[in-house]
This record gives C-alpha cells, sequence and structure tokens, in this order.
C-alpha cells in the first residue's frame, strides 16, 4: 500500500522550518490541553458508547512557530440486536452482536501562527501513526482486525482564542489518513486509505 500521494510535499518544508527555528528568540513557552468527550445513545434495538480524549503539549519557539505532541484516542462500543426477515411473511428474526472499536493516534506537529492577538489563527503539519483494532462478534463467531499506519501525514488550520489567566480556547480541524475496507471486483477484501477529518474544542493553560 503506497502513502505518498497522500505527502503533501513535506520535504520542502524542512529547510523553511529549520530556517524558523533558527532565526527565533532564545525563549519559550509551553502549553498544554486536554479535551474528551463521551456519548451513550439508543437507536432502535442498538445502544452506542463512544468515548474519546486528546492531550496536546507544545514548545512555543518564539511568537509565530510552535513544535507539539499530540496523542488522540477514541474507543467506539456497539450492541444490540440486528433484525432480519423470517421465513413467513411478517416473521422477524433477531441475532444479538457486539461491536468493539478503538483507534490511537501519535503526531508530530510544526505549526505556524501568522498573527498573534486576542484570536490567532494557524496552519499546522507533520508526521502521525495511527493504530486500528476492532472486534466483531455476531452468530457466535468472533473476528478481530488490527492495522497500522505509519509515517502518514497529520495536517490542518485552526484559531486560538485567549480567555484571560492563563487559559485558552483552542478550536483545531485536522485531516489524517485513514483505513477502508472494501469488497474488489472479485468479492474479496480490500484495504484502501481515505481522508479522516477530526474537529476539536480544547481548554488549555499557559505556562
Amino acid at each position: 500500500m503506497s502513502l505518498r500521494p497522500f505527502f503533501p510535499q513535506f520535504r520542502n518544508w524542512i529547510p523553511i522550518a529549520l530556517l524558523s527555528l533558527a532565526t527565533q528568540p532564545l525563549w519559550a513557552a509551553v502549553s498544554i490541553s486536554l479535551s474528551g468527550s463521551a456519548e451513550n445513545t439508543s437507536n432502535a434495538l442498538e445502544k452506542y458508547r463512544n468515548n474519546a480524549i486528546s492531550a496536546n503539549i507544545s514548545l512555543a519557539l518564539g511568537d509565530h512557530l510552535l513544535v507539539g505532541l499530540t496523542h488522540r484516542r477514541s474507543f467506539e462500543h456497539k450492541d444490540g440486536l440486528k433484525r432480519s426477515e423470517g421465513a413467513k411473511a411478517d416473521e422477524y428474526v433477531y441475532f444479538p452482536f457486539k461491536d468493539y472499536g478503538e483507534s490511537t493516534t501519535n503526531s508530530l506537529d510544526l505549526t505556524i501562527i501568522p498573527y498573534n492577538g486576542l484570536i490567532s489563527p494557524f496552519v499546522f503539519g507533520g508526521v502521525a501513526s495511527r493504530q486500528f483494532h476492532n472486534e466483531i462478534i455476531f452468530l457466535d463467531n468472533k473476528i478481530r482486525s488490527s492495522q497500522t499506519l505509519f509515517p502518514i501525514p497529520n495536517y490542518g488550520f485552526g484559531t486560538v482564542i485567549q480567555l484571560g489567566m492563563g487559559f485558552q480556547l483552542k478550536i483545531t480541524q485536522t485531516y489524517t489518513p485513514g483505513v477502508q475496507t472494501i469488497l474488489d471486483e472479485n468479492g474479496e477484501e480490500a484495504n484502501r486509505l481515505v481522508k479522516d477529518s477530526y474537529t476539536q474544542v480544547w481548554i488549555g493553560y499557559k505556562i
């Protein structure tokens, strides 16, 4: 599986990033951000439980450049009954199922802030590693699958709003490649890369 089409010319960014680092003042600030979510919903015969957590630590080198590490993990749990038509008209058969999913993303990113103020827009890009784990239990069958993507690009944009007393509101839109399993023309499973998107609202504190 080739990942080359997903790299937006990172090699051209390296000399620019090194030049920016060399010309920054010799001081730095550290920012720490945390975010999380939890969801419990029911739909017809099924129940869903989704949880996600993210943590980011960034080192500011001057006013317009940051280097940061981000860890993001999400969990999905579905269970309930699948309904199918029976042998007779208006007759249904119910099959219990469970579906567990977990994904983990770790990324190293370079962020450029063209303007600093009460509202500061930014763009970022870097490299990431993603791990996927899934387990399905259906009709007494248990199917497990795992997938790792590394290295892959991680990029996006966002804005930071200063709230006072060192606290910040951070809104981020991130794009990272993911994996989708499809059936090919021969009816066999095949993996292909897709572009996943992720929107976050962070509350952070600047040290």
